[in-house]
């Protein structure tokens, strides 16, 4: 049967005023946070996406218990109607929050599988490009008869910066030439080791911090989703208590009043 006693929490305006305050702070502060990870805005660019989703993910904690305290600060103070509008109109935005987090789970799949691409053909051709630079050095080295043409030819390849040191220029060029064959073999072995490395490399961990993302947006969703009153609730539970008159607290006053006795 209905229960017709008193509300189980007295009134209080005070802390009803103190929570609908803390519910602001904590949204400005979420809002900050994400907002200055997103800035400058770079819609295209993955690496971007990711910091702005794992923003999103890290600081939807504060945006939930902002969302919680609103309708906790109505229950406090039913009749302040400032309160209870506020709690009206956001409830539409945590319905859109929570469809948001959901969105949030294809959106870092694709953008960390566009990124693990990316980063994957630019180290080819940053190794394409080395192992190149490293035939060409070899063929100038056994090629050039004298220092300066080796000297020339260093420095088109590896810019103007780049040439013999003092003491090479003073030494024969048959051992010199020896020296140098040397350290592009050393060269091409580090080369070929740092292509082995990263063709056994595994994204393992944008791959766990991606089932992380997806698994929290979830259920952040889910938690949205339950303030915003779209998802059932247990009809048992709603007959053990009585709410404060036209108090709407997440959703779960909704048909209180038309339940059987």
């Amino acid at each position: 049967m209905r229960s017709d006693g008193a509300p189980p929490v007295a009134p209080s305006p005070f802390l009803s005023q103190l929570l609908g305050a803390l519910s602001i702070v904590l949204l400005v502060v979420f809002l900050a946070a994400v907002f200055t990870t997103a800035l400058p805005l770079k819609l295209l660019d993955p690496q971007r996406q990711l910091q702005f989703v794992a923003a999103l993910i890290n600081n939807a904690a504060l945006a939930l218990m902002g969302a919680l305290l609103l309708p906790l600060a109505v229950w406090f103070d039913p009749g302040n109607h400032r309160l209870r509008a506020r709690h009206k109109a956001f409830r539409r935005w945590t319905l859109a929050a929570a469809l948001g987090f959901l969105l949030l789970v294809p959106l870092q799949g694709y953008a960390a599988w566009k990124f693990y691409r990316n980063v994957s053909i630019n180290q080819e051709q940053q190794t394409s490009q080395s192992s190149r630079k490293l035939s060409e050095l070899r063929q100038a080295i056994a090629s050039a008869t004298t220092h300066q043409e080796l000297q020339s030819r260093v420095q088109r390849l590896f810019g103007r910066n780049a040439g013999l040191s003092p003491s090479e220029l003073r030494t024969p060029m048959s051992e010199l030439r020896q020296q140098l064959l040397a350290r592009a073999e050393q060269a091409s072995s580090q080369l070929m080791q740092q292509i082995e490395a990263q063709a056994s490399m595994k994204p393992d961990q944008l791959v766990n911090e991606t089932i992380r993302i997806a698994v929290s947006a979830v259920a952040y969703a889910i938690g949205f989703a339950f303030l915003a009153g779209v998802l059932p609730r247990a009809h048992a539970a709603r007959s053990n208590f009585r709410y404060p008159p036209d108090t709407n607290l997440l959703g779960v006053g909704e048909g209180f009043e038309e339940q059987a006795e």
